[in-house]
């Protein structure tokens, strides 16, 4: 695939703002980093030298910062397209079969969820009361409770053990997915 310098200079200077105004990365090496990315693939995207075309790295690129100049590169959305998105939750199916009993790569997980909803939270930050209302109507205020808890009490054995004695809490959220009608969900 031929990319053109005006492609390559949109996606850099895009994502020099976008690195500009977020507050997620604290410097372009924390960004390598977490995204699992090699100095000279990002620093040659950033300087516009070449482009994100490698459609893993371009995924992480879009999770990470939202752009549309990161959008996954599609010509032909057919069975094939399909076929992909079938085999992608395949392989994570079979990625969270493969740690199942691995607690580095579990708190690793968590650890990336929780960057993930602290974004999306921080939607719900700087919108108005109405939205929050939205939220709140949503998820229910317990399940908020039994995560912040088991959260804190995995912090203190002593109070993790006693926690364990009287929890018995079943997540709605989980229960109302389990009960959605077939193509609803």
């Amino acid at each position: 695939m031929e990319s053109s310098s005006s492609e390559r200079e949109e996606e850099a200077a895009a994502l020099r703002k976008w690195f500009s105004l977020q507050k997620r990365f604290g410097s372009w090496d924390a960004m390598e980093r977490a995204l699992k990315m090699t100095k000279d693939y990002l620093g040659k995207i950033k300087r516009g030298e070449r482009r994100a075309v490698d459609p893993e790295l371009r995924a992480k690129l879009f999770e990470a910062t939202g752009l549309e100049v990161f959008k996954p590169i599609v010509g032909n959305k057919s069975r094939r397209s399909q076929s992909k998105v079938s085999q992608q939750s395949q392989r994570s199916k079979e990625i969270t079969e493969q740690f199942e009993d691995n607690p580095i790569e579990r708190a690793t997980r968590i650890k990336t969820l929780l960057i993930k909803l602290t974004d999306e939270l921080e939607f719900f930050k700087q919108k108005p009361e109405s939205v929050r209302r939205t939220f709140r109507k949503v998820i229910p205020g317990e399940d908020i409770g039994y995560v912040t808890t088991l959260l804190r009490a995995l912090y203190d054995e002593d109070q993790f053990q006693r926690w364990l004695l009287f929890s018995n809490y079943k997540l709605k959220s989980k229960e109302e997915k389990q009960n959605v009608p077939a193509g609803k969900a």
